[in-house]
């Protein structure tokens, strides 16, 4: 990257950026890297959302029928600021999950099936895989049912898993229509790209091969039929987006499952669309959506260069073996 985005990622204004940075796109030396990580859980914002922890493991909520949301939104937040297990809150808040939204053999946003929906299980698995949660039985049992039951259909196009899903949530959200809902889609393909390809079952694999179609059909993010992007969200970055994903999210993705995608026409048309909307290498923070957890979001100021989103894009871009800004 530029000495000049280079320096900007490494400011102490940032400190979860700043060891993310290092950790990820720099050539930091572990001790370093451990120095960079110690000024996290001091800095405002983190300590701003960890507050909200109750003393079981979940998180207070803004919520009139309060609901676990807000205990996903903190693991996303916290996930983003550089957390993972062997941090105490992240550990209760993803037990506290396990023990009580789990119950139908997926991660539910209430306590019964209805709550499991495609784009916020996978919402919640990515970050907690990447922050080393992988054996977590809340992960183990929601991988298990993204595979059994999520679709990734397009019309006469048809894979994902094939076992009845009892529940009616799906159906009245409209999840697995002869065209599977895009936001689920979009979810459960980066819970299921996040895990390290060694780990991959032969179903995950054969998962993943169905959704690589799937977005082809879309060339990642537009309409089936025409040139236009599905959402207006896709290319108006975001750090919370309620149920959405945008383009980083999603080209993030498909980076993990086979970086070469890069070369192919539909991959490199949507990385083009997401550097046009850069600023001298910087990936402004287009806007927040409403989140259960706490309000405003404290992390970063919309309608300005973000350090996180930055920091993802130069992530996404290094895994397909892109050049740095």
């Amino acid at each position: 990257m530029s000495a000049e985005v280079h320096r900007w990622l490494s400011s102490a204004r940032n400190p979860s950026v700043r060891y993310l940075r290092a950790r990820d796109l720099g050539e930091t030396d572990t001790k370093e890297q451990s120095r960079l990580r110690a000024a996290i859980p001091r800095w405002a914002p983190v300590r701003e959302i960890l507050a909200l922890q109750n003393p079981d493991g979940s998180f207070r909520s803004l919520e009139k029928n309060p609901t676990s949301m807000p205990t996903y939104r903190a693991l996303c937040f916290l996930h983003r600021c550089g957390l993972d297990m062997s941090d105490e809150p992240v550990q209760k808040a993803a037990d506290f999950l396990a023990e009580h939204h789990c119950g139908e053999g997926a991660v539910s946003h209430n306590r019964g099936g209805s709550g499991v929906l495609p784009c916020y299980v996978g919402m919640l698995l990515r970050p907690l895989i990447e922050m080393g949660g992988l054996s977590h039985p809340l992960v183990k049992q929601s991988l298990k049912w993204i595979v059994d039951h999520q679709r990734y259909d397009h019309k006469k196009t048809r894979a994902g898993g094939k076992k009845k899903w009892p529940f009616r949530a799906v159906e009245n959200y409209g999840c697995w229509k002869s065209v599977s809902c895009y936001h689920g889609v979009a979810g459960t393909v980066r819970a299921l790209s996040a895990v390290p390809p060694r780990n991959r079952t032969a179903a995950m694999k054969k998962q993943l091969e169905g959704a690589v179609e799937y977005l082809r059909i879309h060339r990642v993010f537009k309409k089936s039929s025409s040139d236009t992007p599905l959402f207006k969200h896709m290319t108006r970055f975001f750090l919370t987006g309620g149920y959405r994903f945008h383009l980083i999210d999603v080209l993030e993705a498909v980076a993990d499952i086979r970086p070469r995608l890069a070369r192919e026409d539909w991959v490199r048309e949507a990385i083009d669309a997401v550097e046009a909307e850069t600023e001298n290498g910087r990936v402004v923070l287009a806007k927040n959506y409403s989140n259960e957890l706490i309000e405003p979001l404290p992390l970063e100021p919309p309608g300005k260069p973000s350090r996180f989103l930055t920091y993802q894009w130069l992530r996404v871009k290094r895994r397909f073996g892109l050049p740095a800004p």
